[in-house]
């Protein structure tokens, strides 16, 4: 049988099969997701950040047609289908606050709340479409401190052209978090400034295969899921803020000391 090979591009509608990888010469034509894992030992909530700006949403910009929600979507359909306590929690938020489509914190092992989720992957109604990240930020700190006892990541999907009138307050208010910090920056180089031991780094670009912005948000949402297994072709293309063995990193520092 001859495999029918999807369009290598975000924008282009439709997703990836989540069973198959097809090569050549080190080309993906579609990304696997991997393999969720078990129910983590520890309860955990992500957030799902959605930038709604016209860099991104205008004819031109990095998704005009909305594929970044289908892939979500994708991603929270793949851990949910493994998830049996109710330990994995998930919201979603969006750059403009305050928003009609925020979600509460709602269990993935709960198909109700799974397709509430889903639904919230979406433009809001009344959405100005603001390329500020601090209203949304907030509201995941707020969200952060609600969950005490509980492992806490954001996980970013922006191509982080801000426009916040201080952005090295929102930068270090992100390094500050208190949890685990994914940009997943879509078609666009990391502002140099988005840097701290808590936070990594996703770029996609439009060449990337279909598959590869689910496959960023399986990565946030198995973080500490048991024996989870990534797409051996997505695991290297996330990468800490600060490189392990720079002088600026924590864990250079404490190995030298």
């Amino acid at each position: 049988m001859t495999p029918r090979l999807q369009p290598p591009q975000l924008r282009p509608a439709g997703l990836a099969s989540a069973r198959l990888i097809r090569t050549n010469q080190g080309k993906e034509y579609w990304v696997d997701l991997g393999w969720p894992g078990l129910d983590p030992a520890h309860p955990s909530v992500d957030i799902i950040d959605l930038d709604h700006s016209g860099s991104i949403t205008s004819i031109g910009g990095t998704d005009p047609i909305g594929n970044r929600f289908r892939e979500a979507a994708r991603a929270i359909d793949a851990v949910a289908t493994w998830s049996v306590a109710k330990r994995s929690k998930a919201a979603v938020i969006h750059f403009d606050q305050p928003s009609t489509g925020n979600t509460p914190v709602l269990a993935l092992n709960d198909s109700g709340s799974v397709r509430r989720l889903k639904h919230a992957l979406r433009v809001p109604a009344g959405a100005r479409g603001t390329s500020d990240l601090s209203p949304s930020l907030t509201k995941a700190e707020e969200i952060a401190a609600a969950h005490p006892g509980h492992d806490i990541r954001l996980t970013i999907l922006s191509d982080f052209e801000l426009t916040d009138t201080d952005p090295s307050d929102v930068f270090a208010r992100l390094a500050a978090f208190p949890g685990e910090v994914h940009a997943v920056i879509l078609n666009t180089e990391p502002p140099a400034d988005l840097r701290g031991e808590n936070i990594t780094i996703t770029r996609l670009e439009y060449s990337d295969p279909p598959g590869a912005l689910a496959a960023a948000i399986h990565r946030s949402l198995t973080a500490t899921r048991r024996g989870r297994r990534l797409s051996p072709l997505h695991a290297g293309r996330t990468q800490s803020s600060i490189p392990p063995l720079s002088p600026d990193s924590a864990t250079a520092k404490a190995a030298a000391s």
